[in-house]
């Protein structure tokens, strides 16, 4: 669920405030965690207002055929080759990832800014489908604009949040690139409630990121957790990293404040029209043409010469 932190103050209307006693009056911004906790608590098809009239909502079914194939710019991963250190944090509804130290950023891709890492976390099963598949992990790494100075306030603003989404695959043998992570996981997993601990060891970002980086499927899509805010430039890496089936159980077994939180990705939501970007290194109109359009002109024309030879004899 992007965006989502502890500093991250957004009133959603819609929510009974009764429940909480913690909540104020409906003119006073709320703490979105709050909020999000009421939320969440509730199926995704009644979360309120935008979740339900927007039409730039997230996460879509990426029909791979109905994409605008385009060379958009390589994504460029600014010290996302760094090993920091960082808590994991049960939060009640994923697992979520923050990293201390000097600011990671990503920029490219067409984004017209540079964008600062806030967060990582997890959803299982995968939100983003494929084709109508969907895959057992999703991982989103979660950036704000530089020049909104923050996640809140860069939600406001379409465009504002970039995030960045790794999708797991199923496989035999364990991601070891994982093991910190989902180490620190099972530490936290058994406390009900918000709950952090340090990771034992550092993290290098760019080991969570598929080594060909070179294809991505581009769209403007929102928050995928209430309020849903239309904010969000979505980069959905078409690589996949493996992982196995007993790590996603470890995931599957984070215990919340209603139970063991066996999933906690939202459905595919409407496209609307939206056009959704192949990134494709390289790409141009021009090399289609002389690989796909050319070839055809030349098989007509040498039929043309052994057919009708004599269209071209000259007295």
């Amino acid at each position: 669920m992007p965006g989502i932190t502890d500093d991250l103050v957004q009133y959603v209307p819609g929510v009974d405030h009764a429940r909480s006693n913690h909540l104020q009056s409906c003119s006073t911004p709320f703490r979105y965690r709050q909020i999000l906790h009421l939320a969440l608590d509730s199926s995704p098809g009644t979360w309120p207002d935008l979740c339900q009239s927007g039409k730039r909502q997230s996460p879509i079914d990426i029909l791979t055929d109905h994409t605008l194939k385009v060379d958009l710019g390589s994504l460029k991963f600014i010290r996302y080759d760094y090993a920091y250190s960082g808590i994991v944090t049960n939060t009640g509804h994923n697992v979520q990832i923050t990293l201390s130290g000097i600011p990671v950023y990503v920029t490219g891709g067409g984004l017209a800014s540079m964008f600062i890492l806030e967060q990582l976390h997890f959803h299982w099963d995968a939100e983003h489908t494929i084709d109508g598949v969907r895959d057992a992990l999703e991982l989103h790494f979660v950036h704000y604009d530089k020049k909104y100075g923050n996640l809140s306030n860069a939600s406001h603003y379409q465009n504002g949040i970039c995030v960045v989404a790794v999708l797991f695959k199923f496989a035999d043998d364990d991601n070891s690139d994982l093991y910190n992570i989902l180490n620190a996981t099972e530490s936290v997993s058994q406390w009900v409630g918000k709950s952090s601990v340090e990771m034992q060891r550092k993290v290098v970002p760019m080991l969570l990121l598929p080594k060909d980086r070179t294809t991505y499927y581009r769209y403007d899509g929102s928050l995928t957790t209430p309020g849903c805010q239309e904010a969000v430039t979505w980069f959905i890496l078409t690589e996949k990293l493996p992982i196995s089936e007993s790590q996603v159980n470890i995931l599957r077994n984070v215990k919340t404040n209603n139970g063991t939180l066996k999933h906690n990705f939202r459905p595919t939501q409407n496209q609307h029209n939206r056009i959704i970007y192949h990134h494709l290194l390289g790409y141009t109109s021009t090399a289609v043409m002389q690989k796909e359009i050319l070839p055809f002109f030349n098989f007509i024309y040498v039929f043309i010469i052994i057919v009708y030879p004599h269209l071209f004899i000259t007295s």
